[in-house]
């Protein structure tokens, strides 16, 4: 029952979902030379995929539409997968807060994750819900976030990055004796550049990875 639930959370995963769009433009604080994960219209990346599922590669790339969800403003974004096909994703940043939306129309489910806070010290934690209820098929869950680096250095496929984040991401759910770990999520983003790398980690086995191999920050429309 556990891993099945786990199943829609891997990390590259950038769900489709029905939402009514905004028609306003969003105020953000994001900017091109100082967000650790730039919204911009237009800006790519492309990432490749290894793990579980197999070998496959990801292009991500901003629309520049936005979607209002319960008031929140959400950047749109295009998924495509070398084999898997292509879906639209949901990410959103402000006031120095990001992360992710979306849906598995097969599962039922919407989930949203906070992935990054890029003003705080390395051992900072805090506790969202991936619902509005608090729960993942009826159990209740929650995830733990912790940034444990911040201006690092990394190399991800022979380059190196610096002014680098590492936040992780502790999904947590409750049986009826507390809340236990059951999938880690760890994240690297890069100043000016967003994420470089990430690992999905399932039952303390490596489930995804995925690396950055190209990308293009487009700048900032005033």
């Amino acid at each position: 029952m556990k891993k099945n639930l786990l199943l829609i959370f891997a990390a590259t995963a950038i769900f489709a979902s029905g939402c009514k769009k905004d028609s306003k433009k969003p105020t953000t604080d994001l900017s091109v030379a100082d967000s650790y994960f730039p919204l911009t219209s237009a800006s790519t990346w492309k990432y490749a995929v290894t793990g579980a599922g197999g070998s496959d590669t990801l292009a991500v790339k901003i629309t520049g539409a936005t979607t209002l969800i319960n008031g929140k403003t959400y950047y749109n974004a295009t998924s495509v997968y070398q084999q898997m096909g292509s879906s639209i994703g949901y990410f959103f940043g402000a006031n120095h807060l990001y992360g992710t939306r979306g849906s598995n129309a097969m599962a039922g489910l919407t989930i949203e994750f906070q992935f990054l806070n890029d003003t705080t010290a390395a051992g900072h934690k805090w506790i969202s819900s991936p619902t509005e209820t608090g729960e993942v098929n009826g159990v209740p869950a929650r995830t733990v976030n912790t940034i444990k680096e911040v201006n690092a250095s990394k190399t991800v496929g022979g380059k190196i990055f610096s002014n680098v984040i590492h936040s992780r991401v502790d999904l947590q759910y409750n049986y009826g004796s507390g809340f236990e770990s059951a999938a880690i999520y760890d994240f690297y983003f890069a100043k000016g550049v967003g994420k470089i790398e990430s690992a999905t980690t399932i039952y303390g086995s490596v489930y995804e990875t995925e690396t950055i191999v190209s990308y293009h920050i487009a700048p900032m429309l005033l």
